[in-house]
């Protein structure tokens, strides 16, 4: 891999260009992962090769008020091939400041312990890297300064163990947690790539309706 290097690399408009060609190649998507070949070492893959050995690459997406962030990863498959893997993104909202978009969520996601009981506070709202709990019949009840053992109950997922840090009180009723610091690395990928689904649903316009299937 590359020495970590503080300056950001140019991308000139020649590559630029190969880079937009590569992306308008795909027709549709078939699954969250989209991949590209590097079987070379000229043209495209070359660059692609060049920019797969960054310490953070990343493709972000500008669509009015939703600004997205790609992962990007270099794969190596067989033969010692390499391809590169766009990840489901983080999705935030653009203003003032980058604000992480947070899913209102209903009764279908839940907070449980190991046991699989619910827990006396409910979610109020949630995002890729953080959450709000909520509880409704008590105020100024005391939240923990730490979550552990709790797991995320998703539609038509295992359930996610996750722990977090707080970070501030909302008000009587509600507290934000931080995420990013202490759960998996893999659960965090899991948890972005439900809230992208959640959020093509929630807003189309922001999504390329290219890439969906016309079948």
């Amino acid at each position: 891999m590359s020495q970590k290097n503080d300056d950001p690399q140019q991308v000139s408009a020649e590559e630029f260009e190969l880079l937009s060609e590569l992306m308008m190649e795909v027709d549709e998507i078939e699954s969250k992962e989209v991949e590209f070949d590097i079987g070379g070492r000229n043209g495209k893959d070359a660059l692609l090769f060049q920019l797969g050995l960054a310490d953070d690459l990343q493709l972000i997406a500008n669509y009015g008020k939703h600004h997205l962030v790609f992962p990007v990863q270099m794969k190596m498959g067989d033969f010692s091939n390499f391809s590169l893997a766009l990840k489901s993104p983080k999705v935030f909202e653009k203003g003032e400041h980058l604000r992480s978009w947070r899913l209102n969520v209903d009764s279908t996601i839940r907070l449980v312990n190991s046991q699989e009981e619910e827990l006396k506070y409910k979610i109020k709202d949630i995002s890729a890297s953080g959450i709000s709990l909520v509880i409704e019949d008590e105020e100024n009840f005391e939240f923990p300064e730490e979550l552990n053992d709790i797991y995320l109950k998703l539609p038509n997922l295992d359930k996610l163990l996750i722990s977090g840090s707080k970070i501030r009180r909302i008000d009587a009723k509600s507290v934000a947690y931080s995420l990013g610091g202490s759960t998996d690395d893999e659960v965090l990928s899991l948890l972005a790539e439900y809230l992208f689904e959640r959020h093509a649903d929630t807003h189309p316009e922001a999504h390329v309706q290219k890439f969906h299937s016309t079948s």
